[in-house]
């Protein structure tokens, strides 16, 4: 029923900007935003950047609309969004989640 998204981005102000706009939107309860050191291979090299990792707590139904919004407005050609799904926490943790997220 819950998902935890993980997505980097260039910087914390870029964070800021599409967790705000997750949160608004209700697509999202909260935004955790961390400095990254991130190594990978692009177009046949080995980088490494100095990223920000958002932590993004949502509902599962939500993932592919967060897909989307990246898509649109994160400035990378490929961003990542990765889903993990939530087998167990608080209730009162994932009620509020619930509650944060409610779209109807």
């Amino acid at each position: 029923m819950y998902s935890i998204v993980l997505a980097t981005v260039p910087s914390k102000e870029v964070g800021v900007q599409l967790a705000r706009e997750l949160v608004d939107r209700r697509m999202a309860a909260c935004v955790n935003i961390l400095p990254a050191t991130s190594v990978y291979r692009w177009e046949g090299k080995v980088r490494e950047d100095e990223e920000h990792l958002m932590v993004i707590k949502t509902r599962r139904t939500y993932v592919d609309d967060i897909r989307d919004l990246f898509d649109e407005q994160h400035p990378y050609d490929l961003p990542e969004v990765i889903a993990l799904e939530v087998e167990d926490g608080s209730a009162n943790y994932l009620n509020w989640i619930r509650d944060e997220t409610d779209r109807d």
